[in-house]
């Protein structure tokens, strides 16, 4: 096991006092609906490989970059009998790399793509029996206990919708960081990257709350990993996502699959807004909702207090959802009563977020949200990995 070292930032707070303020229209409309995952350059992907079958198939999709193309493929993987683990512990197996170490690396003509670093994709390293169970993360094998998963739900601002400002594109489209990655069900581990953590949309470059999540959080840990497991569906509204709901057993495989490779670290939600969308009862039973929600990923992870956390109402968004409206008179009490109902349970402010539109985040809103999240979780004692 290779000694994992870094410098930690000596303030979070500073970072979380730059609050971005300024509304920019959305200029198109946008469709709505769950694609594929997608690579790089926003084609579709289905690398059809997952922990348990990874053996000589792609890892991952060529990432391109101003400064050349890096292409990370995976290896076969073999288990033999009476040997040790890559992680350390006794297996069944011999040395075990179950699907392969990824080959590639940093990207030619100088290792970044368009500011960021392209590291190799990840292979599993699970353990038959005994030892400790982790993944292989960038040529690293990490154990389970210093890979930290960031499960995160919900709409469309989940999904991301953020595109401006210009200048903060690249840290949520271009620039990886060594220690953020993410997970799909179906593909390999990978470079936590815009709109690739939650993203429905294809070929759209929109940004939701994932990469800086797992970024910021590897900032204030730099002797961890942080994953995002994400999945958001625009329009969608809390019952949708419950057991029996549309979503719930499709935002669950990704945690399910990777269970016992990483430690769970916290759930992010951010729903509330779209109860509209649903009905009456929708809205008047959403801090229920949010209990059921929370407690069948708990069970499902293996984590019975695992903290949760979700936005408080938007309250910077316009026309008929700002403040005053009918549609926030209905839910903001249901918002407000979610702490008391959830164990566990905290709301992160939304004021002096970047806005995009009438309600979503812009990518300064995105990152705001994402360091004040992780500060609250600093302040309650939640995040334990520094």
């Amino acid at each position: 096991m290779k000694n994992l070292s870094g410098k930690r930032r000596s303030s979070t707070q500073k970072s979380v006092a730059r609050w971005s303020a300024g509304v920019l229209a959305l200029g198109a409309t946008l469709a709505c609906g769950v694609v594929a995952h997608n690579d790089q350059t926003g084609n579709a992907v289905d690398t059809g490989c997952d922990f348990g079958d990874c053996a000589g198939k792609q890892a991952m999709s060529p990432m391109s970059g101003a400064a050349g193309t890096a292409t990370t493929t995976a290896g076969s993987g073999t288990i033999g009998t009476g040997g040790t683990s890559a992680m350390g512990g006794t297996a069944t197996g011999g040395s075990n790399s179950l699907g392969g170490i990824t080959t590639g690396g940093v990207a030619p003509g100088g290792g970044t793509s368009a500011g960021g670093t392209v590291a190799t994709a990840g292979s599993a390293g699970t353990v038959a029996s005994g030892g400790t169970s982790g993944i292989t993360l960038g040529g690293v094998n990490v154990p389970a206990d210093h890979i930290i998963g960031f499960i995160h739900i919900g709409h469309s601002n989940m999904a991301g919708r953020a595109t401006s400002p210009a200048g903060s594109k690249p840290y949520h489209f271009t620039q990886t960081a060594p220690h953020a990655w993410m997970y799909h069900p179906g593909s390999s581990p990978a470079l936590a990257i815009e709109p690739k953590t939650a993203g429905d949309m294809l070929n759209v470059q929109q940004a939701g709350p994932g990469t800086a999540l797992v970024k910021e959080a590897a900032a204030l840990a730099p002797n961890y990993y942080f994953m995002s497991l994400g999945y958001a569906v625009p329009s969608a509204y809390c019952s949708q996502f419950v057991p029996g709901g549309l979503y719930y057993d499709k935002l669950i495989e990704g945690p399910k699959a990777i269970r016992g490779k990483i430690t769970f670290g916290a759930i992010f939600i951010y729903l509330g807004i779209t109860e509209r969308h649903g009905t009456d009862a929708d809205r008047n039973g959403f801090s229920s909702c949010i209990n059921t929600l929370v407690t069948n990923i708990r069970k499902d992870v293996g984590v019975p207090d695992l903290p949760a956390i979700m936005n408080d109402y938007e309250v910077l968004a316009t026309g008929e959802l700002a403040v005053g409206s009918a549609e926030y008179n209905a839910i903001y009490p249901q918002i407000q009563m979610c702490p008391t109902v959830v164990s566990n349970f905290m709301l992160v402010p939304c004021d002096g977020v970047g806005m995009q539109d009438d309600h979503h985040f812009n990518l300064d809103g995105q990152l705001t949200w994402a360091k004040r999240a992780l500060m609250m979780m600093q302040q309650k004692g939640w995040f334990k990995w520094n």
